[in-house]
């Protein structure tokens, strides 16, 4: 299986890329197929992510919107599962691509003390429709 990693980078300082590639390597370590998107920019966007302190997006370079139109593209077509990293509910991107992946029927997955949790549709249904949670429980198993 290839798995797409979602999660928030918008407002977190350089982009949350640290994040991303730290996942992507320990889940590439473990056997899986791993499709970062913070691995599938120009030489260029990825250092400007880097520099970024504030995570705000750079008015020179791609829209917030051309990055998610290739993310959309990529869970809707390109993966058979969606990997939701921490606090991914917070980032309207990540929802975005949690809710494509439901519509087109693919799993969605979080990361439970580094194993792969299942996370329940209805569940992810919820945090999409809230784009906050209260209660870190709420993730069932299926």
């Amino acid at each position: 299986m290839k798995y797409y990693l979602a999660g928030k980078m918008s407002g977190i300082p350089q982009m949350n890329f640290p994040l991303f590639m730290h996942t992507a390597e320990m889940l590439r370590a473990r056997g899986l197929d791993i499709l970062n998107p913070a691995e599938l920019d120009d030489d260029e966007t990825v250092a400007a992510a880097m520099d970024n302190e504030t995570g705000e997006h750079n008015e020179d370079g791609p829209t917030w919107g051309e990055f998610l139109g290739r993310d959309i593209e990529l869970v809707a077509d390109k993966v058979d599962a969606i990997i939701a990293l921490e606090d991914w509910w917070t980032s309207r991107g990540a929802r975005l691509e949690v809710f494509t992946a439901l519509q087109v029927h693919k799993p969605v997955y979080t990361l439970d003390k580094g194993k792969l949790r299942r996370i329940d549709r209805n569940a992810c249904l919820n945090y999409i429709a809230e784009g906050t949670v209260h209660d870190s429980n709420r993730f069932q198993r299926t």
